[in-house]
């Protein structure tokens, strides 16, 4: 058997009632020279059980795998299937989403087109989940998330990091696996991997692309769907001081491999303030997120809990001294 073009990766734990869903949706795809690698974080209900029932459909092109053991993210099983995976190009889709008919051939077209090292779509549906088996056309937003106008075609972005990193903090960046596919020789060769991560796994994976991709292709084409609304690892509230402690765990692990990425690329050696720019923008992009915690918590208990949390020695320690540093400066506490 040839090796497939594209290897679609998807993250598995407990989804038992979305992934003959999501993976339907893949079945349905009009481009079919692919292979689907399900990566199951050892899941305790009926997930693997679904998948099963739909082995005979996909003709050998559906592969199960699975962790050694739980790793509470979709960073570790996605480090998996990348690993495994055949293709020329992949993708991953999260357990309870869908990728469209054409999602496929648009992302194939566009690589080889470019010969891409990264595609990354603009523009995305959603639907609100209101725990019914389908959803109806009407029900799709379609939405965006980064700033600025879309392009009306696909369109490389620059080259020059400096013009990059300069777009990223005009928000023209959004770093979700949503929308993205990857050249697979590009991302081994570079040792590009997911953070072992409950959430926001995907930031450091993305980021590391981003500096290292010659050639990054934005493209006007629809091609996922996501669900909103249940309660999967993205769409969970940790609210009070719990969420603040774990945000803050993600987000010294997250600066931390940010900081020695850059620390390593001649780039960043010789442009040492767009090393701090960056920096500082991801951590204010965590505060955004860390902020939506602190509803019902007074502002001496927020600054508590960020004073007691730094001095926690499982934190990550160049994460947690950049931290507390750009507290100190910016005048958080």
């Amino acid at each position: 058997m040839n090796e497939p073009k594209i290897s679609v990766i998807i993250p598995l734990y407990n989804a038992e009632k979305f992934i003959r869903q999501t993976l339907i949706s893949v079945l349905a795809s009009k481009f079919q020279d692919y292979e689907v690698l399900v990566v199951d974080d050892c899941s305790t209900d009926n997930s693997i059980a679904e998948v099963k029932k739909l082995l005979p459909h996909f003709g050998g092109r559906l592969k199960i795998l699975s962790t050694e053991k739980n790793s509470g993210g979709a960073g570790v099983p996605r480090n998996v299937g990348i690993k495994n995976a055949a293709g020329k190009y992949f993708t991953t889709v999260d357990s309870d989403d869908f990728i469209l008919p054409t999602a496929l051939g648009d992302f194939f077209d566009v690589a080889e087109k470019f010969q891409a090292d990264v595609v990354h779509m603009e523009k995305s549906f959603s639907f609100n989940d209101t725990g019914k088996a389908t959803f109806r056309r009407e029900d799709l937003i379609l939405q965006k998330y980064e700033a600025g106008e879309c392009v009306e075609e696909p369109t490389p972005e620059p080259e020059d990091l400096r013009e990059r990193t300069r777009r990223l903090f005009e928000g023209r960046f959004i770093w979700i696996t949503l929308g993205k596919f990857y050249r697979r020789e590009f991302v081994v060769k570079n040792k590009i991997e997911f953070l072992n991560l409950p959430i926001a796994e995907d930031l450091f994976f993305w980021f590391k692309s981003f500096c290292l991709a010659e050639k990054y292709i934005r493209a006007p084409q629809v091609t996922n769907i996501y669900r909103r609304g249940h309660s999967s690892a993205s769409n969970k509230i940790i609210s009070s001081d719990k969420g603040v402690k774990l945000w803050l765990n993600i987000l010294t692990k997250n600066i931390s491999a940010i900081y020695k990425l850059t620390g390593e690329m001649e780039f960043f050696k010789a442009n040492s303030s767009t090393r701090r720019d960056v920096l500082k923008f991801f951590v204010d992009k965590h505060f955004a997120m860390i902020k939506n915690l602190f509803q019902g918590l007074g502002a001496h208990e927020v600054q508590k809990i960020f004073f007691d949390e730094l001095q926690n020695p499982a934190l990550n320690s160049d994460g947690k001294n950049l931290v507390a540093a750009y507290l100190f400066t910016e005048k958080i506490l």
